[in-house]
């Protein structure tokens, strides 16, 4: 029989997903705490990765080399970001940071201008979701 110490099983990570959807064929970089993933091999993929679970995040994506015409759209569209099955798009897309050349600075998850957009979350997750979801501050 197991001990109450055995049946620990506490996972220090926590689980982030995030969906793109590609519109054309934009060159674009997407980068988790720095950490650049091959934008090649995203083609309307699920990216997940595990990230410490008391560590901030940070996530960039940026659009560059568009040539802007009516003929045709080159965009990154953010379709899912999840961390631990929590949803942050679109309820959170409004703390989301978006520089670019045409100065467009609404909520947004349709990354359309040459530019970066990034959503950082400078706690620890649970902390920051706490804040923001309007539940007060967790001790810790």
């Amino acid at each position: 029989m197991k001990t109450y110490s055995d049946l620990q099983d506490i996972d220090t990570r926590l689980n982030l997903v995030i969906q793109l959807e590609l519109v054309g064929s934009p060159k674009f970089q997407l980068l988790i705490n720095d950490k650049e993933y091959d934008s090649t091999a995203i083609s309307q993929s699920i990216i997940q990765d595990y990230l410490p679970l008391m560590d901030p995040i940070k996530i960039d994506i940026i659009l560059s080399e568009k040539h802007y015409t009516t003929e045709y759209e080159t965009a990154v569209i953010i379709k899912q970001l999840s961390i631990d099955n929590i949803n942050l798009i679109p309820q959170y897309d409004y703390l989301a940071k978006y520089d670019n050349d045409h100065r467009f600075n609404n909520p947004t998850s349709y990354v359309g201008f040459n530019g970066k957009w990034t959503l950082t979350i400078d706690q620890p997750f649970y902390h920051w979701l706490h804040e923001h979801s309007g539940q007060g501050w967790l001790i810790g």
